[in-house]
Protein backbone atom coordinates (compact mmCIF):
# COMPACT_ATOMS: atom_id res chain seq x y z
CA UNK A 1 0.00 0.00 0.00
CA UNK A 2 2.89 2.07 0.92
CA UNK A 3 3.99 2.62 -2.65
CA UNK A 4 0.68 3.99 -4.16
CA UNK A 5 0.15 6.62 -1.54
CA UNK A 6 1.57 9.32 -3.52
CA UNK A 7 -0.92 8.29 -6.45
CA UNK A 8 -4.03 7.95 -3.89
CA UNK A 9 -3.13 11.77 -2.64
CA UNK A 10 -3.02 12.70 -6.06
CA UNK A 11 -6.33 11.27 -6.87
CA UNK A 12 -7.61 12.73 -3.68
CA UNK A 13 -6.78 16.34 -4.34
CA UNK A 14 -8.14 15.92 -8.18
CA UNK A 15 -11.01 14.61 -7.15
CA UNK A 16 -11.72 17.26 -4.18
CA UNK A 17 -11.99 20.11 -6.82
CA UNK A 18 -15.22 22.52 -6.38
CA UNK A 19 -17.02 25.14 -8.00
CA UNK A 20 -14.95 27.95 -8.34
CA UNK A 21 -16.94 29.80 -5.68
CA UNK A 22 -16.18 27.58 -2.93
CA UNK A 23 -12.53 30.00 -2.99
CA UNK A 24 -14.32 33.18 -2.92
CA UNK A 25 -17.02 32.13 0.01
CA UNK A 26 -14.57 30.73 2.07
CA UNK A 27 -14.46 30.91 4.76
CA UNK A 28 -17.77 32.03 6.20
CA UNK A 29 -17.17 31.04 9.98
CA UNK A 30 -14.34 30.08 12.21
CA UNK A 31 -12.25 27.85 11.27
CA UNK A 32 -11.20 25.10 14.17
CA UNK A 33 -7.29 23.58 14.10
CA UNK A 34 -6.82 20.69 16.37
CA UNK A 35 -4.09 20.09 17.76
CA UNK A 36 -3.52 16.18 19.20
CA UNK A 37 -1.33 16.95 21.89
CA UNK A 38 -1.83 18.64 24.74
CA UNK A 39 -0.58 22.54 25.52
CA UNK A 40 3.03 24.37 25.42
CA UNK A 41 4.35 21.04 22.92
CA UNK A 42 6.20 22.14 19.47
CA UNK A 43 2.65 21.68 17.42
CA UNK A 44 0.54 23.46 19.90
CA UNK A 45 2.76 25.99 19.75
CA UNK A 46 3.22 26.17 15.70
CA UNK A 47 -0.53 25.69 15.54
CA UNK A 48 -1.54 28.67 18.34
CA UNK A 49 1.27 31.12 15.84
CA UNK A 50 -0.25 29.85 12.60
CA UNK A 51 -3.66 30.47 13.50
CA UNK A 52 -2.87 34.01 14.34
CA UNK A 53 -1.84 34.81 10.91
CA UNK A 54 -4.58 32.82 9.14
CA UNK A 55 -6.99 35.02 11.56
CA UNK A 56 -5.83 37.93 10.12
CA UNK A 57 -5.44 36.69 6.51
CA UNK A 58 -8.50 34.89 6.61
CA UNK A 59 -10.80 37.78 7.96
CA UNK A 60 -12.26 34.78 10.22
CA UNK A 61 -11.03 33.43 14.43
CA UNK A 62 -9.10 30.63 14.29
CA UNK A 63 -9.37 28.29 17.47
CA UNK A 64 -7.18 26.05 19.13
CA UNK A 65 -8.60 22.99 20.11
CA UNK A 66 -6.26 20.60 21.75
CA UNK A 67 -7.45 16.69 21.63
CA UNK A 68 -4.26 14.84 22.70
CA UNK A 69 -4.58 10.94 23.26
CA UNK A 70 -3.15 7.50 22.15
CA UNK A 71 -0.33 8.95 20.56
CA UNK A 72 -1.97 11.98 18.71
CA UNK A 73 -4.88 9.18 17.45
CA UNK A 74 -7.67 10.75 19.41
CA UNK A 75 -7.18 14.18 17.40
CA UNK A 76 -6.66 13.02 14.37
CA UNK A 77 -9.52 10.65 14.28
CA UNK A 78 -11.72 13.83 15.01
CA UNK A 79 -10.67 15.49 11.94
CA UNK A 80 -11.02 12.55 9.63
CA UNK A 81 -14.26 12.45 10.34
CA UNK A 82 -15.32 15.80 10.56
CA UNK A 83 -17.04 17.26 7.44
CA UNK A 84 -14.68 18.03 4.76
CA UNK A 85 -15.48 21.83 4.21
CA UNK A 86 -12.44 23.69 5.54
CA UNK A 87 -13.73 24.27 8.70
CA UNK A 88 -11.95 21.43 10.77
CA UNK A 89 -7.92 21.13 10.25
CA UNK A 90 -5.53 18.87 11.69
CA UNK A 91 -1.94 20.26 13.34
CA UNK A 92 -0.18 17.25 12.88
CA UNK A 93 3.26 15.63 13.54
CA UNK A 94 5.59 13.20 12.45
CA UNK A 95 2.94 9.84 14.21
CA UNK A 96 0.75 10.39 10.80
CA UNK A 97 3.63 8.28 9.29
CA UNK A 98 4.60 6.35 12.34
CA UNK A 99 1.13 5.21 14.00
CA UNK A 100 -0.35 3.46 10.94
CA UNK A 101 3.00 1.05 10.96
CA UNK A 102 3.05 0.50 14.76
CA UNK A 103 -0.48 0.93 15.66
CA UNK A 104 -3.09 -1.65 13.99
CA UNK A 105 -6.73 0.03 15.66
CA UNK A 106 -6.35 3.38 14.42
CA UNK A 107 -9.97 4.45 13.80
CA UNK A 108 -8.94 6.56 10.45
CA UNK A 109 -7.00 5.43 7.53
CA UNK A 110 -4.08 7.99 7.22
CA UNK A 111 -3.79 8.20 3.24
CA UNK A 112 -8.03 7.90 2.69
CA UNK A 113 -8.96 10.16 5.48
CA UNK A 114 -6.58 13.50 5.14
CA UNK A 115 -5.88 16.11 2.99
CA UNK A 116 -2.54 17.30 2.77
CA UNK A 117 -2.35 20.76 3.10
CA UNK A 118 1.07 21.92 3.71
CA UNK A 119 4.04 21.13 6.06
CA UNK A 120 4.50 23.62 8.57
CA UNK A 121 8.14 23.44 10.33
CA UNK A 122 10.99 21.22 10.57
CA UNK A 123 12.09 20.14 14.66
CA UNK A 124 15.96 19.51 15.04
CA UNK A 125 16.94 17.10 17.93
CA UNK A 126 20.07 17.21 19.79
CA UNK A 127 22.15 14.68 21.51
CA UNK A 128 22.35 15.57 25.35
CA UNK A 129 23.62 13.96 28.79
CA UNK A 130 23.75 15.75 32.12
CA UNK A 131 26.52 18.02 32.78
CA UNK A 132 27.44 15.92 35.50
CA UNK A 133 28.67 13.10 33.09
CA UNK A 134 32.25 12.67 31.85
CA UNK A 135 31.28 12.82 28.35
CA UNK A 136 32.05 15.94 26.22
CA UNK A 137 31.99 14.63 22.54
CA UNK A 138 28.82 11.74 20.24
CA UNK A 139 32.23 9.65 20.24
CA UNK A 140 32.59 9.51 23.63
CA UNK A 141 29.01 8.72 24.28
CA UNK A 142 29.38 6.13 21.73
CA UNK A 143 32.27 4.65 23.65
CA UNK A 144 30.76 4.94 26.85
CA UNK A 145 27.78 2.93 25.94
CA UNK A 146 29.81 0.08 24.81
CA UNK A 147 32.49 0.37 27.86
CA UNK A 148 29.13 -0.43 29.67
CA UNK A 149 26.99 -2.69 28.03
CA UNK A 150 23.59 -2.99 29.61
CA UNK A 151 24.24 -0.16 32.35
CA UNK A 152 23.46 2.45 30.17
CA UNK A 153 19.46 3.79 29.31
CA UNK A 154 18.16 6.38 27.04
CA UNK A 155 14.90 8.40 27.49
CA UNK A 156 12.01 8.31 25.32
CA UNK A 157 8.47 9.34 25.22
CA UNK A 158 7.31 6.09 24.43
CA UNK A 159 6.56 3.75 21.83
CA UNK A 160 7.27 5.13 18.08
CA UNK A 161 8.20 8.21 19.69
CA UNK A 162 11.04 10.28 17.57
CA UNK A 163 13.36 10.01 20.72
CA UNK A 164 13.08 6.15 20.21
CA UNK A 165 13.17 6.54 16.11
CA UNK A 166 16.36 8.96 16.61
CA UNK A 167 18.06 6.34 19.05
CA UNK A 168 16.96 3.54 16.41
CA UNK A 169 18.73 5.06 14.20
CA UNK A 170 21.90 5.65 16.21
CA UNK A 171 22.16 1.84 16.80
CA UNK A 172 21.42 1.12 13.12
CA UNK A 173 24.32 3.48 12.11
CA UNK A 174 26.81 2.31 14.78
CA UNK A 175 27.30 -0.94 16.86
CA UNK A 176 26.00 0.21 20.43
CA UNK A 177 25.41 -2.70 22.20
CA UNK A 178 22.24 -3.36 24.78
CA UNK A 179 20.78 0.07 25.81
CA UNK A 180 17.51 0.20 28.63
CA UNK A 181 14.96 2.66 27.35
CA UNK A 182 12.91 4.23 29.74
CA UNK A 183 9.80 6.20 28.74
CA UNK A 184 8.31 9.19 29.58
CA UNK A 185 4.90 11.17 29.06
CA UNK A 186 6.88 14.41 28.02
CA UNK A 187 10.53 15.92 27.27
CA UNK A 188 9.81 17.86 30.28
CA UNK A 189 8.98 14.83 32.73
CA UNK A 190 12.41 13.08 31.55
CA UNK A 191 15.01 16.03 31.73
CA UNK A 192 15.05 16.04 35.64
CA UNK A 193 16.77 12.42 35.75
CA UNK A 194 18.44 13.39 32.22
CA UNK A 195 20.31 16.33 34.49
CA UNK A 196 20.34 14.20 37.42
CA UNK A 197 22.51 11.49 35.65
CA UNK A 198 20.39 9.04 36.38
CA UNK A 199 19.25 8.55 32.70
CA UNK A 200 22.48 8.36 30.63
CA UNK A 201 21.55 10.50 27.76
CA UNK A 202 18.85 11.17 24.89
CA UNK A 203 18.00 12.65 21.65
CA UNK A 204 15.77 15.24 22.51
CA UNK A 205 13.94 18.35 20.54
CA UNK A 206 16.05 21.19 20.51
CA UNK A 207 13.28 23.65 21.50
CA UNK A 208 13.11 21.48 24.60
CA UNK A 209 16.67 21.26 25.86
CA UNK A 210 17.33 24.38 25.19
CA UNK A 211 17.13 26.19 28.03
CA UNK A 212 18.60 23.15 30.45
CA UNK A 213 21.46 23.33 27.61
CA UNK A 214 21.92 27.03 28.06
CA UNK A 215 21.92 27.02 31.65
CA UNK A 216 24.74 24.23 31.87
CA UNK A 217 22.79 21.92 33.04
CA UNK A 218 22.30 19.59 29.82
CA UNK A 219 25.38 19.27 27.62
CA UNK A 220 25.18 19.72 23.54
CA UNK A 221 27.23 16.97 22.15
CA UNK A 222 25.55 17.00 18.95
CA UNK A 223 22.75 17.94 16.49
CA UNK A 224 20.82 15.33 14.54
CA UNK A 225 19.85 17.58 11.48
CA UNK A 226 22.99 17.53 8.33
CA UNK A 227 23.07 21.08 9.00
CA UNK A 228 24.09 22.94 12.59
CA UNK A 229 21.78 24.68 13.85
CA UNK A 230 21.49 28.51 14.12
CA UNK A 231 20.58 29.00 17.75
CA UNK A 232 23.94 26.31 18.48
CA UNK A 233 26.10 27.37 15.94
CA UNK A 234 29.04 25.55 18.19
CA UNK A 235 27.61 21.88 18.19
CA UNK A 236 28.28 19.84 15.79
CA UNK A 237 26.32 17.78 13.63
CA UNK A 238 25.99 13.94 13.89
CA UNK A 239 27.74 13.71 10.51
CA UNK A 240 30.46 16.04 12.02
CA UNK A 241 31.09 14.12 15.35
CA UNK A 242 31.73 10.57 13.72
CA UNK A 243 28.43 9.02 12.43
CA UNK A 244 28.42 9.36 9.10
CA UNK A 245 25.12 10.26 7.17
CA UNK A 246 23.24 10.46 10.08
CA UNK A 247 19.84 12.62 9.98
CA UNK A 248 17.13 12.73 11.96
CA UNK A 249 14.59 15.90 11.78
CA UNK A 250 10.99 15.63 12.87
CA UNK A 251 7.94 17.80 11.64
CA UNK A 252 4.85 18.72 11.36
CA UNK A 253 2.31 20.22 8.92
CA UNK A 254 -1.50 21.25 8.51
CA UNK A 255 -4.23 18.42 7.14
CA UNK A 256 -8.12 19.01 6.22
CA UNK A 257 -10.34 15.96 5.82
CA UNK A 258 -10.31 14.20 2.57
CA UNK A 259 -12.96 15.53 0.54
CA UNK A 260 -11.91 18.97 1.20
CA UNK A 261 -12.69 21.44 -1.95
CA UNK A 262 -9.22 22.04 -4.01
CA UNK A 263 -10.05 25.67 -4.19
CA UNK A 264 -9.98 25.70 -0.38
CA UNK A 265 -7.02 23.25 0.21
CA UNK A 266 -5.20 26.03 -2.23
CA UNK A 267 -6.29 29.21 -0.53
CA UNK A 268 -4.86 27.62 3.33
CA UNK A 269 -2.00 26.32 1.58
CA UNK A 270 -1.36 29.81 0.06
CA UNK A 271 -2.09 31.61 3.24
CA UNK A 272 -0.07 29.22 5.10
CA UNK A 273 2.89 29.71 2.79
CA UNK A 274 3.03 33.34 3.51
CA UNK A 275 2.57 33.06 6.96
CA UNK A 276 5.97 30.87 7.37
CA UNK A 277 7.60 33.24 5.08
CA UNK A 278 7.17 36.32 7.20
CA UNK A 279 10.01 37.37 9.03
CA UNK A 280 8.11 37.73 12.61
CA UNK A 281 7.30 33.96 12.32
CA UNK A 282 10.36 32.49 11.12
CA UNK A 283 12.39 34.51 13.94
CA UNK A 284 9.41 33.20 16.70
CA UNK A 285 10.03 29.23 15.21
CA UNK A 286 13.78 29.92 15.12
CA UNK A 287 13.47 30.90 18.71
CA UNK A 288 11.96 28.05 19.87
CA UNK A 289 14.48 25.54 17.74
CA UNK A 290 11.95 24.83 14.98
CA UNK A 291 12.33 25.85 11.60
CA UNK A 292 9.67 27.12 9.51
CA UNK A 293 9.32 24.67 6.04
CA UNK A 294 6.10 25.59 3.79
CA UNK A 295 5.38 23.14 0.95
CA UNK A 296 2.60 22.32 -1.87
CA UNK A 297 -0.17 19.84 -1.03
CA UNK A 298 1.20 17.53 -3.57
CA UNK A 299 4.94 17.91 -2.04
CA UNK A 300 3.45 17.33 1.56
CA UNK A 301 2.10 14.08 0.04
CA UNK A 302 5.40 12.63 -1.24
CA UNK A 303 7.19 13.98 1.75
CA UNK A 304 4.83 11.89 3.98
CA UNK A 305 5.23 8.55 1.65
CA UNK A 306 9.16 9.07 1.56
CA UNK A 307 8.51 9.33 5.93
CA UNK A 308 6.37 6.16 6.24
CA UNK A 309 8.54 3.86 4.16
CA UNK A 310 11.54 5.12 5.96
CA UNK A 311 10.01 4.11 9.09
CA UNK A 312 8.32 0.96 8.11
CA UNK A 313 12.18 -0.66 7.01
CA UNK A 314 13.61 0.72 10.58
CA UNK A 315 10.33 -0.51 12.88
CA UNK A 316 9.44 -3.92 11.12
Amino acid sequence: MLKNIVSLFLVALLAAAAPASAQSTYPAKPVKIVVPVTTGGPSDLVARLLGDKLSAALGKPVIIENRPGASQSVGAAVVAKADPDGYTLLQAAANMAINPILMNDLPYDTVKDFMPVSLTHLTPYVFVVSAQLPVNTLAELIKHVRDNPGKVTYGTTGQGSPQQLATLLLAQAVTLGTLTEVQYKGSSAAHPDLISNRITFMIDPLAAAAPHIKSGNLRALAVSAPQRNPSFPNVPTAAEAGVSGYDFVSWGGLFAPAGTPREVVMRLNAEVTKALGSDDLRKRFEDMGLVAKASSPEEFGKFLQAEMIRWKALLK
